[in-house]
C-alpha cells in the first residue's frame, strides 16, 4: 500500500515538473527568437548608419521624404497591438466571444497594415534608389551604393518578421475557434501578443532610422 502511494506521488510530481519544463522550453524558445531578431535588426541598423555616413563623405544625398502610408501603417500597428492586448485580457477573464472578436480585429488590422506598409516601403525603396544613384565618373556608369542593399535587406527582414507574426496570429485564431484557450491555458495568446508588440517596437525603430538618417 505504501509502495503504491509513493509511486502515485512520484507520478504526480513527474507530471508537474514535466509541464513546467515544457512551459520553460516554450518561454526559452520565444526568448531565443526575439533575441535573434533583435541582433539582426541592431546589426542592420548599425551597418546602415555606417555605410550612410561613409557615403555622405563623397557626396551629399537628399533626405528621404517619409510617405504618409508609413505613418498610417504605424497607427494600424499600434491599434493591432492594443487589440491583441485586449484579447489576452479577455481570455484571462474567460470571455470567449470578446476574446475572438479582438483576435479578428487584430487580424484585419494586420492585413491592412501589410497592404498599406508594402505600398509605403516600395515608395521608400524607389525614392532611396533615386537619391543614392551615384555617377561613377571613371567608368561613366551608374551604380547603387551599398546603403541601398542594406536598406533592402532591412525591409526584407522586417517583412519576414511580419509574416511570422501574422502566421502565429492566424494559428492562434484557429485554436481560439476550437476553444483551446481559457483562463488557465492561454500561453499561445501570450506569446502572440509579445511577438506582435515586438513587431511594433522594431517598426518604430525603423521609422526613426528613416527620419534621422534618411
Amino acid at each position: 500500500m505504501s509502495t503504491f502511494r509513493s509511486r502515485t506521488i512520484r507520478d504526480r510530481l513527474a507530471m508537474l515538473f514535466t509541464s513546467r519544463d515544457r512551459l520553460s522550453q516554450r518561454d526559452f524558445g520565444l526568448a531565443i527568437f526575439l533575441f535573434t531578431v533583435s541582433v539582426l535588426f541592431v546589426g542592420g541598423l548599425i551597418a546602415y548608419v555606417i555605410v550612410r555616413s561613409n557615403l555622405a563623405k563623397t557626396y551629399e544625398p537628399t533626405a528621404l521624404v517619409i510617405p504618409s502610408a508609413l505613418w498610417l501603417s504605424t497607427v494600424l500597428l499600434v491599434l493591432g497591438s492594443f487589440s491583441i492586448h485586449r484579447a489576452l485580457f479577455f481570455v484571462r477573464q474567460e470571455k470567449q466571444q470578446q476574446f475572438r472578436n479582438c483576435l479578428n480585429l487584430t487580424f484585419l488590422l494586420g492585413g491592412a497594415f501589410f497592404v498599406i506598409q508594402t505600398l509605403g516601403l516600395i515608395h521608400v525603396l524607389r525614392q532611396h534608389s533615386e537619391v543614392l544613384l551615384v555617377l561613377d565618373q571613371a567608368k561613366n556608369v551608374y551604380h547603387y551604393p551599398s546603403s541601398y542593399g542594406v536598406l533592402f535587406s532591412f525591409v526584407l527582414l522586417h517583412a519576414l518578421h511580419f509574416v511570422v507574426a501574422f502566421g502565429i496570429l492566424g494559428f492562434v485564431i484557429y485554436k481560439a475557434y476550437l476553444y483551446q484557450y481559457d483562463h488557465e491555458y492561454h500561453w499561445g495568446v501570450h506569446a502572440c501578443s509579445i511577438v506582435w508588440h515586438f513587431l511594433g517596437v522594431v517598426w518604430v525603430g525603423m521609422l526613426l532610422l528613416f527620419c534621422l538618417v534618411g
